[in-house]
Parts: structure tokens; sequence; C-alpha cells
């Protein structure tokens, strides 16, 4: 779903979870492999968005690309 798509319903919660750049996508693969899915990596890597089943969604963000 991009970004600015109409959703059915908004997230329960939301959450930012800023990590070092070497320890990202370990990150994003542990939340994976416990059943999560990527949303959307279009500004990695500056921030992923990935998704729980219920379709709460979470940002790993880095510093890399901010300024």
């Amino acid at each position: 779903m991009d970004a600015h798509e109409a959703r059915p319903q908004r997230n329960r919660m939301h959450l930012d979870i800023a990590v070092p750049h070497d320890q990202a996508e370990a990150r994003i693969a542990a939340a994976l492999a416990a059943g999560g899915t990527l949303v959307s990596d279009a500004h990695a890597p500056r921030w992923w968005v990935l998704a729980d089943a219920e379709g709460n969604e979470a940002c790993v963000a880095t510093c890399v690309g901010r300024e």
C-alpha cells in the first residue's frame, strides 16, 4: 500500500525505532522472521516501514541520508 493511499483503518500504534545503520538489516530480518511484513523500502536506507499481522506499522530508521 502506498503511503498516500487511503487505509481501511488507522494503526492502533506506530513505532519509530532508530538503530545504527550497521544493525538495520539484522533488525529488519528479525522482524520479518517473527512474522512481520515489509510495507515499504522506498526511503531506505533512511527508513523502512514494517507491519505486524494486525497491520500496525513500525519504521526502522537510521541516520544515513539525513542532514
